[in-house]
């Protein structure tokens, strides 16, 4: 069995000041706010408790984000990398950055272990530079740097109400961009509309137009990986899909923060849901924490035309943190627009 660890080593720090980002939200709703940088010892311990959970079988994968992890700096990821090594089998290890602190000895320490690297990049550089900090001309430096050391990485691009469909998916194809991840842009915990999140109709419209795109190259077989559209097409053909969201339920995850607290999901690192401190307890006592159970049951909201959608088994409800977005029109679903809209051309063609 394969067992994802997530891991904030700075927390929700980082050196841009990116206008939607939704984990430095998450951070600011906390009583403890950042807790700083991890410590090796903390490090240590995260290391020793999963090799004492999980099986000799089990592949573990470790997955660094933030904030801007990297700020961790250089010797936390080789000290870490070095440690994990010693377990015979480890599934693998990931970094999701902005890519804007990437040099070349970031690149051998990523080499070296086989990282895969994900790097935050929007679009074009008028898409990307105002909402990210103007970072657009040091982060594609850092996928060069990538690039020339033979790293692996892919893209995520965070979709706000600025994105343009076409211009993305040719902004992708332009820079063999192959691998790609997008992020719907969410409003802040306190409930208020913020003017580069989508409503539901333009989250509708922008999937629409993406996917039409992607899959005139994908009939071409010229198609690059859109991880959304991937694990839709793996499920309506092969009913199998590895994204967490299209299961249409929560599935134990484990994130873990730079002070060593846990959550069971990187959309709610929030005080109510804290399941305890990897210092302090095992993983076998936080997957049976009281707060671990109910996060897992816990019903989402529920957009009452599930009960009859047609293409409900496509989609399962999505993620409950994304269900604000169907269920701000009654009687309208924007994925079940999306995934009509996908059913269509599959039939026609």
């Amino acid at each position: 069995m394969t067992r994802n660890i997530l891991i904030k080593p700075a927390s929700g720090n980082c050196n841009l000041n990116c206008s939607y980002c939704f984990y430095r939200d998450e951070m600011n709703s906390r009583m403890s706010g950042a807790p700083g940088i991890m410590s090796f010892e903390t490090a240590d311990t995260i290391i020793s408790r999963t090799n004492k959970f999980f099986g000799p079988e089990d592949m573990i994968n470790y997955t660094f984000q933030g904030g801007e992890p990297l700020l961790a700096g250089k010797e936390f990821f080789r000290y870490f990398a070095r440690r994990i090594k010693e377990r015979p089998l480890v599934g693998g290890l990931s970094v999701q950055t902005n890519g804007t602190l990437i040099d070349d000895e970031f690149c051998e320490i990523f080499s070296e272990y086989n990282f895969l690297v994900g790097v935050s990049i929007d679009g074009p550089e008028h898409i990307h530079d105002p909402l990210r900090s103007n970072s657009f001309a040091d982060a594609m430096r850092g996928v060069e740097l990538l690039r020339k050391h033979n790293v692996r990485f892919n893209i995520l691009s965070v979709i706000t109400s600025k994105t343009d469909a076409s211009e993305l998916y040719a902004f992708y194809k332009e820079n063999g961009f192959d691998f790609v991840q997008t992020i719907y842009c969410l409003d802040p915990l306190d409930g208020k509309k913020s003017d580069y999140s989508l409503d539901a109709k333009s989250f509708a419209r922008f999937k629409k137009r993406l996917f039409n795109k992607w899959y005139a190259d994908y009939e071409k077989e010229e198609d690059i990986y859109i991880r959304e559209f991937t694990n839709l097409f793996l499920m309506i053909f092969d009913d199998e899909y590895e994204e967490c969201g299209t299961a249409g339920f929560c599935s134990p995850q484990l994130v873990i923060e730079a002070d060593g607290s846990c959550y069971p999901c990187d959309f709610y690192c929030l005080d109510r849901y804290k399941v305890g401190n990897i210092r302090d307890i095992n993983i076998g006592d936080i997957e049976n924490n009281s707060k671990y159970r109910e996060f897992l049951s816990e019903e989402p909201p529920e957009n009452k035309i599930c009960r009859f959608c047609e293409v409900s088994e496509y989609c399962n409800g999505g993620c409950k943190r994304y269900r604000n977005l169907y269920n701000e029109i009654d009687g309208y679903c924007p994925q079940r627009e999306f995934l009509l809209h996908v059913l269509s051309k599959i039939k026609t063609d």
